[in-house]
């Protein structure tokens, strides 16, 4: 692991430090030997994983290549040595502030918002990475003119000798392990290759030093240590016009590497079955890099692949990533004159595999895995990329991401449920009549439910779709808004709620808003939406309320003869009620003589959630409610009883604790049959008594056939 991980910097080293900066390879190689020992030696002590392997960011080794080649058009007239500060200005730079930012989205926890970045989008931005290392490798050929670049230049035989040996290792490195599963692979690809160059030179006659003319091999090393602490010459000496140039590019970095690192973590966890701290994962990360910066150096992290190769290897301990940061050091700080002898295909070859495998895996793969409009994405952020820019890349695939979010969720359904009042009622349980009457003119409600994010784009489709509604019929004369389900109101939602209005006004509609959030209600009160001056636009707590409300609005202008309350006595309706429904009238007035009459005030409770039954009840006038208790003096309606209604009936069979409180909502008088009265006229008057269970059985009866139809209604509404 020690040896792939230095011809790995070395390789990524001959990537960034080529062109105008290929005079200081040398230093360039020793700066990133120096960084994969910093981010070794701080993983391998503090990640979770003990055995883990770091390698520098395989993203950033394109991207700083890209820089390198902008600060050498950005300073035609300055010395190499000018350009070099500035280039490790740059680098210092972006491993300090690459760093502070994964540090601080650890210690706020904030790893998770990363994963809010679309996928394709990430696909888009790793495949970019992919090209732009490919490209970095055979800018990283010696001998070819890139201004006057043309296909001839690469069929010389000095340049065809460098990339085209280096393709076919990069596809035997790619290719290989997938079929061959051993530990041994991957050194022995390399290995076999560059004995084959080595016979190759011997079978041909030529030299080293031919070899060396000839730019196969990687060059002259100085004599010494190849690192040079350097970090303060160039903070003082950079040209930091040109540095601020390249902080949009390396800010994209910075996102596209806190993305790789989750990644790659998520990666680790399932390889070895357990579970990682993300956040601390993040911290370590951003020491290493800063460290890193600090002497010079790029930063880097923990590696799915390096990792995995040193599972298969049986390593365990944090001794792996120690000895590989030793043998890093021992080359940048000793001796690297060997590496004179490398062949360079090879340090061609490794970048072109590191860049084939993004690119096969988002332009091949991702063809089978994304649906056509996530795919678009991924191939117009590598299109800009390759003809534009990285930066420019990354901000065309982002827009296009928000374009694309938009479109789809404007097609999802901002309603979850469309209801008539025909079939969906309140919890204000009305005698027969009432109901019939509401199931006859119940088309005058208009009931939606809606349900996520509003934005223009749903709240335009939700205008369109309660215009549809009224032009099929012109019974509605109320629509009820539920924004229980919905999650946000955004403020350009607002106009299209503020037309509604003048619609409802148009026609004279009222339009009721039911348990708006305080978020909501502020949007829509300023955008005027909410206006109580308007006799037309209500507002309720819930979409219970709001219904009653309308309810109550449809049934006063209907005639309701066997109910209407007589002040004078009370027990006329119920009484007329009561004939109406039982079996042999003549026995309501018998029923009725034993009754208690009980007078309730508004607020007053019939009984408490929790008090032991004791009989039934009937309510003769006014209206009370069931609630319930929540604790912390909350309550919830259950079920409101009007004129005719009977409360408790299941107490009569069950004799169990009242479930839940009755209290008034208006003045009401309300009659008691006690237990102890059932239980006497069960005893002495059967036809009485028939008279009472056949009420009573008729009356569960209904209701469930009405809640069954009303739950049958809902169902084929959602």
């Amino acid at each position: 692991m020690g040896i792939l991980t230095v011809i790995t910097s070395v390789s990524f080293g001959a990537v960034i430090f080529s062109g105008g900066f290929s005079d200081v390879l040398p230093w360039g190689i020793g700066v990133l030997l120096f960084s994969a020992a910093v981010i070794n030696t701080i993983a391998s002590s503090f990640s979770s994983y003990p055995s883990v392997v770091a390698t520098l960011s395989d993203n950033s080794i394109p991207v700083l290549s890209l820089v390198a080649r902008q600060i050498a058009d950005l300073m035609p007239n300055a010395t190499v040595e000018e350009k070099l500060l500035t280039l490790s200005a740059t680098i210092v730079l972006n491993s300090i502030v690459g760093g502070a930012i994964l540090m601080a989205l650890g210690r706020f926890k904030l790893g998770g918002l990363i994963r809010f970045i679309p996928y394709p989008v990430v696909g888009g931005f790793i495949a970019s990475t992919g090209l732009l290392l490919v490209e970095g490798a055979f800018q990283s050929l010696s001998g070819v003119d890139y201004d006057h670049l043309t296909l001839s230049v690469f069929l010389q035989p000095s340049v065809l000798f460098q990339w085209l040996p280096a393709v076919f290792f990069a596809l035997a490195m790619y290719v290989l392990p997938k079929s061959i599963q051993h530990f041994l692979l991957l050194p022995g690809i390399i290995a076999a290759s560059i004995a084959l160059f080595y016979a190759g030179l011997a079978l041909t006659g030529t030299s080293i030093a031919q070899a060396d003319a000839q730019q196969l091999l990687l060059g002259a090393m100085p004599a010494g240590g190849l690192f040079q602490f350097n970090t303060i010459p160039a903070v003082i000496h950079a040209d930091w016009s040109v540095v601020s140039k390249q902080v949009p590019t390396l800010a994209a970095l910075w996102l596209i590497d806190s993305i790789a690192l989750l990644l790659n973590a998520n990666g680790i966890e399932l390889l070895v079955k357990r579970d990682f701290d993300l956040n601390r994962e993040l911290k370590i990360a951003g020491a290493a890099s800063i460290v890193s910066g600090l002497g010079g150096g790029a930063g880097g992290f923990s590696s799915l692949n390096e990792t995995a190769l040193v599972k298969q290897l049986g390593g365990t301990s944090r001794s792996v990533g120690r000895i590989i940061a030793v043998m890093c050091f021992a080359i940048a700080f000793g001796s690297a004159e060997s590496l004179a002898y490398f062949p360079k295909f090879v340090l061609v070859g490794l970048p072109l595999l590191y860049g084939m495998e993004p690119l096969y895996e988002w332009i091949y793969q991702a063809w089978f895995k994304f649906s056509r409009s996530d795919y678009a994405i991924i191939l117009l952020i590598v299109a800009v990329t390759a003809t534009a820019g990285y930066l420019q890349g990354i901000a065309v695939g982002l827009m296009a991401a928000i374009v694309l979010f938009v479109i789809n969720y404007s097609r999802l359904a901002v309603t979850k449920r469309v209801s008539s009042g025909s079939y969906y009622h309140s919890n204000v349980l009305r005698a027969p009549e009432e109901t019939d009457i509401l199931q006859a003119e119940g088309e005058q409600v208009l009931v939606l439910e809606l349900q996520g994010l509003i934005f223009f784009g749903t709240a335009n489709k939700l205008i369109n779709q309660i215009r549809d509604r009224l032009a099929h019929t012109a019974k509605v004369k109320f629509v009820i808004l539920d924004f229980r389900l919905v999650s946000g109101l955004d403020a350009s939602a607002v106009l299209s709620f503020a037309k509604l209005e003048q619609l409802a006004n148009q026609k004279q509609l009222h339009l009721l808003f039911t348990q708006l959030s305080k978020e909501a209600k502020e949007r829509l009160s300023q955008g005027d939406c909410l206006d109580e001056f308007n006799p037309l636009c209500h507002r309720f707590d819930d979409l219970d309320r709001g219904l009653e409300w309308c309810e109550q609005q449809i049934l006063q202008t209907q005639p309701l003869a066997q109910l209407e309350p007589d002040p004078e006595s009370p027990d006329r309706a119920l009484n007329r009620y009561l004939k109406s429904v039982f079996l042999d009238p003549a026995q309501v007035d018998r029923l009725m003589s034993l009754l208690k009459t009980c007078s309730l005030q508004p607020g007053e409770y019939l009984f408490s959630q929790g008090d032991p039954f004791d009989g039934l009840y009937f309510v003769g006038s006014g209206q009370v409610s069931v609630v319930l208790e929540l604790g912390q003096g909350q309550t919830k309606r259950i079920r409101t009883y009007t004129i005719g209604n009977t409360i408790g009936e299941m107490g009569l069979y069950r004799q169990a604790v009242r479930m839940a409180s009755v209290v008034a909502d208006k003045p009401s008088t309300v009659y008691f049959l006690s237990s102890e009265a059932f239980e006497q006229i069960e005893a002495s008057d059967s036809l009485l008594a028939a008279n009472v269970h056949r009420f009573i059985v008729n009356l569960l009866a209904e209701r469930l056939e009405h809640r069954e139809q009303e739950l049958k209604n809902l169902l084929q509404s959602s």
